[in-house]
């Protein structure tokens, strides 16, 4: 049986080499909470050391219900340690679209994570809306954005959305039936998926932008991407991807953009091409439907 990277290099070969490289890299949201998960640890570890082996900085959005308490701080520190960044992902993972969510509650939960979050090594000024929803009403929205601006945050924009969080649940389900064959064939189809999705937001971004930017990925700390991680990035780079830093990605001026769109949030990208009157994008932009139709192209159901 060939192996997910072997796979992945064939599909390459197929499709042919790309004369520039694309640009990407890796943003995880969440952290992990030891006390919840007993693989919390390990998980960590094994991301950490993946992105170590390929000389990769990427960026961590830790959101303090996801943490648990002090011993999830001190695995987010690792990623500071080994030279990550850490970013604001709030402190109760709220969703800003909800109507029941207001401005002022929404706020203080940014701060409630900052005042943690600012002293582990590693921090940095960006936050990372839950779920990529920036507000239903221009009320919040600018409210949010306002306060950002005002304490000095940057972009935690993504470019490149997915829905790595399904495959992480069927990834968990299948280990625990302990079906070893669905294991194999839900990580090809998988990455599969993410490919996909990376080339659509870089073909919607050339139509919408006029050039492939840097892209920034959302991913999770969790149990797929820890088993994956290498194999994620050796199919990119055989797909004609080049993995950069995070910081280089967040150069591109493409992030700077705050597109007039309500509700707002989702892709950077897709927003931008939503206010410009693209009729051609499903909203929500990446859920979990979509995704049954990969699952049956590898056996899956």
């Amino acid at each position: 049986m060939l192996s997910i990277s072997r796979f992945f290099l064939a599909l390459a070969l197929v499709a042919g080499s790309c004369v520039h490289a694309k640009q990407l890299s890796f943003s995880f949201d969440d952290g992990l909470n030891p006390d919840t998960n007993p693989e919390a640890v390990t998980i960590n570890q094994a991301l950490l050391s993946q992105l170590q082996e390929s000389n990769i900085h990427a960026i961590i959005y830790p959101s303090l219900i996801k943490l648990g308490g002090s011993a999830g701080l001190q695995l987010v520190a690792q990623w500071g340690i080994q030279g990550h960044a850490i970013g604001n992902h709030s402190e109760r993972h709220l969703n800003l679209n909800k109507e029941q969510v207001s401005a002022a509650d929404y706020i203080e939960g940014i701060a409630g994570a900052e005042r943690q979050l600012q002293t582990l090594p590693g921090w940095t000024a960006r936050y990372r809306f839950p779920f990529l929803k920036e507000g239903d009403t221009r009320q919040k929205r600018d409210a949010v954005r306002h306060w950002l601006a005002d304490r000095g945050y940057r972009s935690g924009a993504v470019s490149i959305d997915a829905s790595d969080w399904f495959y992480n649940m069927r990834y968990l389900a299948y280990e625990k039936a302990g079906d070893t064959g669905s294991l194999v064939r839900l990580k090809k189809a998988y990455i599969r998926h993410l490919l996909d999705r990376a080339h659509y937001y870089d073909e919607l971004g050339k139509k919408t932008l006029g050039y492939s930017p840097k892209h920034v990925i959302l991913l999770h700390t969790n149990k797929i991407n820890a088993q994956s991680l290498s194999d994620i990035i050796s199919a990119f780079k055989g797909h004609g991807w080049e993995w950069i830093d995070t910081e280089m990605a967040y150069a591109d001026p493409l992030y700077k953009q705050q597109p007039d769109v309500i509700p707002a949030g989702e892709s950077i990208i897709w927003s931008i091409a939503k206010k410009n009157g693209n009729t051609t994008l499903r909203y929500p932009a990446e859920d979990a439907p979509y995704e049954l139709e990969n699952l049956k192209r590898f056996g899956l159901e």
